[in-house]
Order: C-alpha cells, then sequence, then structure tokens
C-alpha cells in the first residue's frame, strides 16, 4: 500500500479520542497546578521569606494564582486541539500509535510547565544563598 492509497483515520474518530482523554488531562493540569503551588510555598518558607503578610494575604494571592492558572489551563485546552488537528494534517500510517506519543508528550510538557515556577525560585535562593 502506498502513501497515496493509505486512508488516514475519519476525523470523527480522532475527535472522540482526543475528547476522551480531555477530563484526565484537566485533572493531571490541576492537579500539577497544586503541587507547583505547594512547591513554591515550601521553597520559600525554607529560603526564610514570608509568602504574605497575614492569612487575608495568602488567601487572596491563592484566589489570584488560582484564577490565572485557571485561564492558562483554557489557554492549555485550546492547545489540546492541536492533536486532532496535527493528524487530520499530517494523516499518520499508524494513528492509535500517533495518538498515544502525542498524548503522552503533551501531557508531560502540560503538567511540566507549572513546576518552572518553584524551579525558578529555587534557582534565585541558590543564588543568593550561594
Amino acid at each position: 500500500m502506498t502513501d497515496m492509497a493509505r486512508e488516514p483515520a475519519p476525523l470523527a474518530d480522532a475527535w472522540a479520542w482526543w475528547e476522551a482523554r480531555r477530563l484526565r488531562y484537566n485533572l493531571a493540569l490541576a492537579a500539577a497546578g497544586l503541587v507547583a503551588y505547594g512547591l513554591m510555598l515550601v521553597v520559600l518558607l525554607s529560603a526564610g521569606k514570608q509568602p504574605w503578610v497575614d492569612w487575608r494575604g495568602g488567601v487572596s494571592m491563592t484566589l489570584f494564582l488560582g484564577t490565572l492558572y485557571l485561564l492558562l489551563m483554557g489557554a492549555a485546552n485550546v492547545c489540546y486541539l492541536a492533536g486532532v488537528a496535527l493528524e487530520a494534517w499530517m494523516r499518520p500510517a499508524d494513528p492509535a500509535r500517533y495518538r498515544a506519543r502525542a498524548y503522552r508528550l503533551g501531557l508531560l510538557g502540560s503538567i511540566a510547565l507549572p513546576f518552572a515556577v518553584p524551579a525558578i525560585n529555587l534557582a534565585m535562593v541558590i543564588g543568593r544563598v550561594g
């Protein structure tokens, strides 16, 4: 079978596959955000920095950062559509393999991104100490 004769997976099939995993993707993003926020607090507190002055400051900062993170999760969900779009454009010979790899790569990149904030804070703390 030549490349020209290969039949791409229907777009509806691709859409259904990606949408069936969207909830799992969003739950992983939410968990990564919570853990990254906790790590950021641990880094700041272990360096002797006060993240906020009182409990009201803590609540307002947490609500602000949580709202900002929800907006970023919305942007990540728009980027999530790239999986379907790229599949329709590339027409991989093995759609199941493409989907599994693309999903895993996108998920790992998406859950790694929130950890950049505590990593940057840790680098700043180490830079001041060292």
